[in-house]
């Protein structure tokens, strides 16, 4: 029975990108508006709202370009910051060329997983 359910759902998902002309497993872009700030006030906001650096790395990262996106991924340093008194968290991006950082997200309950609590 649930493999009958299952084809089902394939020929749908199938006839829909038929008729569509776009596969409904493909992902897609979107766009989502981002808060920037100057460097040397993102970092005096972090510091006002308790947080500090937990990691970072390098994100590989889409960006707009004169003709549109581009096709190369932009390399920008990426950092997690923390509060841990108050679980508050944010995530950035730093765009080196423009002297300015990029909230990606913010919220709150971080927690570290495994961890009891």
């Amino acid at each position: 029975m649930i493999k009958h359910i299952i084809a089902i759902i394939w020929c749908i998902s199938l006839w829909g990108g038929f008729i569509t002309g776009k596969s409904v497993f493909a992902a897609e872009w979107n766009e989502k508006p981002v808060l920037c700030e100057q460097k040397e006030v993102f970092e005096k906001i972090m510091v006002e709202q308790g947080k500090f650096i937990l990691g970072a790395g390098d994100l590989l990262a889409t960006v707009r370009t004169k003709d549109g996106y581009s096709d190369i991924p932009a390399v920008l340093p990426m950092r997690v910051y923390i509060n841990p008194t108050t679980n508050e968290w944010t995530i950035v991006e730093y765009h080196k060329d423009y002297g300015s950082v990029c909230i990606l997200g913010f919220g709150e309950k971080w927690h570290i997983l495994g961890e009891k609590s």
